[in-house]
């Protein structure tokens, strides 16, 4: 083997060398540009994660609170009812009194 052979087996060998070396530093960056994704994305997901079970507790304290308003307003609604019939009874009593008090006047004049 000659040093021409020599040297172009040297280069070869360097060639591979950098080319390999090259390749595991692309292999590695792509590894670390993963893991990074990885991290940005379970970030985001947490983040994502909180604001829905704030969303959910301030929903079901909404919900709540419409709850206690329709039994409030159903409440208030029963009470105006009878308060109605109440009405509605002393309104006929009123009108049986003036049909006795015309038939009176009647027959007075």
């Amino acid at each position: 083997m000659s040093t021409t052979d020599t040297v172009t087996a040297t280069d070869q060998i360097a060639q591979t060398g950098m080319i390999t070396g090259t390749l595991l530093l692309v292999a590695l960056v792509a590894i670390v540009a993963f893991v990074a994704l990885g991290v940005y994305r379970a970030r985001y997901a947490a983040a994502r994660e909180t604001q829905y079970r704030q969303l959910a507790e301030q929903t079901g304290t909404a919900q709540e609170q419409i709850a206690e308003s329709s039994r409030a307003t159903a409440t208030e609604l029963a009470g105006l009812r009878s308060e109605l019939q109440s009405t509605h009874s002393e309104l006929a009593q009123v009108r049986q009194r003036l049909t006795e008090v015309e038939r009176l006047l009647s027959q007075v004049g």
